[in-house]
């Protein structure tokens, strides 16, 4: 015996009359009329309404007369129901909502990314669904006619529109749309000039690359873009022409993120800007002595300190020697440069403090910094670029000469290592090769060790500087504040709750659950998990005793980790 079908019951309702809704693939009651006449005069009217044409897809039918409702004050929460095609039934309830307050349901846990996704992405997606419906080995399970699907989730959250269309009385809902459009107005007034800029720039393709090389030049893009997609997205959320409240949500919940992003970011940038502006000259001066005593003065020192057999470490002295003067001459030809632009430095920092505090915000000053310490830090990368070629073909050499002993030579047509047999004179040539780099391997590797580990340190100061730049043009701020203000804004799923009242009479009741936390912050998780293993101890020094050249992470990644 099939069990009684269900009947989804607004739970707001409480008024007798003919209830109105969807047989389809529930019974689903959207609202509650007292004349059927004007009901299914307005209910046959619906066709023309370009609302509910926005909506008739994703319910996939037209509301129907479904019955007569009767509530008894013994039972006010209970409805008596005379259906047109049941006589038994089972009542769960389930909460509307106005399409204005963007509360909804869902049966999955929404993708914040979700419109970020690339079209190559989507084609792929359609492709392989195509594909997936012309496999008949694939199990078909037949549809469950009294179940909870997406259709019924549709009308569920269309329900509110259709019973204030049909009672014709948005006067309620006029007050928010009208603000709402007013806002999205003033928006759009706004991001007029940002968009006439943005059209008049045309950044030739030959420049683009800068922002691979320079945190600022890559910020001021990413800026353009977020611009580029708040002026494309006000305006269908102005007239909000999405088939769905879910769609809405979710491009509603992302221009706002970028919205608030952008405003915090400008107003820490004010008064970040403002100190910058005030104190140009003593950050100037400080910075000014940082850079001479520890990037310039100490690197010196330390190379000194080599050349002069450390901790009893005896080095090769005509070696130690060349790398300890060729070196110091590259720092100190840096040092002057550096010592040359110095006195520029305060007006630098208040050209950039006024800008920050001018509209390009915190973040300007963070890529900034970034630059700076790429700047201030060439001659290290220099100097590391040379030790490391240095060590490395000191490295092939000794694999090389470790092959000669054994008798193998590497096969470079099949990319093996085979066996070779040797004449002497090749074997005496490479017993005297392999005594010349034990005695200078020392001295290569002292140096190179010393520039690895200067370089590394710069790459994780590097990398501090780019995870503050993607936290702060990134962070879910408006998904938090929805999350903790209103968490049917961003719903995660659903489930059945028992709902008890006076008369001791348990209810079944439709909820939503809220996204979970790990679902809002799934970039950043996706972000450490890129860092946690390109920033690995194990990696780095797997790669400094390769010879390996340190890199930091491509700021592409550190932008687009969707």
């Amino acid at each position: 015996m099939l069990p009684p079908p269900t009947v989804f019951w607004p739970d707001d309702v409480r008024t007798s009359g003919f209830c109105f809704g969807w047989t389809k693939p529930a019974f689903c009651v959207a609202g509650v009329v007292h004349n059927i006449s004007e009901a299914e005069h307005a209910l046959a009217a619906l066709d023309g309404n370009p609302q509910w044409m926005r909506l008739s897809q994703s319910c996939g039918a037209n509301p129907v007369v479904l019955g007569k409702c009767t509530f008894s004050h013994e039972r006010p929460r209970h409805p008596t129901l005379e259906l047109n095609a049941t006589e038994s039934y089972t009542v769960i309830y389930y909460r509307r909502h106005a399409a204005t307050s963007l509360r909804f349901y869902t049966l999955e846990t929404l993708d914040p990314a979700a419109e970020e996704r690339s079209a190559s992405q989507k084609a792929r997606n359609t492709a392989y669904a195509t594909s997936l419906g012309h496999d008949f080995t694939r199990p078909i399970t037949p549809p469950n006619p009294g179940g909870l699907n997406a259709l019924v989730i549709n009308q569920f959250n269309a329900a509110k529109t259709v019973d204030t269309l049909l009672k014709r009385n948005p006067s309620r809902q006029r007050l928010p749309a009208e603000l709402s459009k007013y806002l999205f107005d003033m928006m759009d007034a706004s991001l007029y000039v940002p968009k006439r800029v943005l059209a008049l720039l045309r950044v030739p393709a030959s420049l683009s690359h800068l922002k691979d090389f320079s945190s600022t030049v890559q910020q001021v893009d990413l800026r353009a873009e977020q611009t580029a997609f708040l002026s494309r997205e006000v305006t269908p959320l102005r007239q909000q022409g999405l088939p769905s409240v879910s769609m809405y949500s979710s491009r509603y919940t992302n221009f706002f993120n970028t919205v608030w992003l952008i405003l915090n970011d400008i107003t820490i940038g004010v008064a970040f800007g403002s100190f910058l502006c005030e104190n140009n000259v003593v950050l100037a001066r400080w910075l000014n002595h940082l850079v001479e005593v520890y990037l310039v003065d100490w690197v010196r020192g330390a190379l000194h300190w080599l050349d002069s057999w450390p901790a009893g470490l005896k080095l090769n002295t005509e070696l130690s020697r060349f790398y300890s003067h060729a070196f110091s001459d590259l720092v100190g030809m840096w040092g002057s440069v550096l010592h040359l632009t110095a006195p520029h430095l305060h007006a630098l920092l208040f050209a950039f403090g006024t800008l920050c505090a001018g509209g390009l915000g915190m973040t300007a000053a963070i890529a900034l910094a970034s630059d700076l310490l790429a700047l201030w830090t060439a001659h290290i990368y220099m100097c590391y670029f040379v030790a490391r070629v240095l060590y490395a073909s000191f490295l092939r050499t000794g694999g090389s000469l470790w092959n000669l002993f054994r008798g193998k030579r590497f096969n470079v047509l099949r990319n093996r290592t085979d066996t070779w047999a040797y004449d002497t004179d090749q074997l005496l040539f490479g017993t005297i090769l392999f005594t010349l780099l034990a005695f200078l391997f020392p001295t290569v590797l002292a140096y190179y060790a010393l520039f690895a580990l200067l370089r590394l340190a710069t790459i994780l100061v590097n990398a501090g500087l780019e995870t503050q730049l993607a936290f702060m043009n990134h962070f879910p701020l408006f998904a938090l504040m929805l999350r903790a203000k209103d968490p049917w804004r961003l719903p995660g799923g659903i489930y059945f709750a028992a709902e008890y009242n006076k008369d001791i009479v348990p209810v079944l009741v439709v909820k939503n659950k809220p996204v979970p936390f790990s679902t809002i912050f799934v970039q950043y998780i996706r972000l450490w998990s890129r860092l946690a293993a390109h920033y690995n101890p194990l990696r780095l020094l797997w790669y400094v005793l390769r010879g390996e050249r340190l890199v930091a992470i491509p700021r592409y990644h550190m932008r687009h980790f969707t």
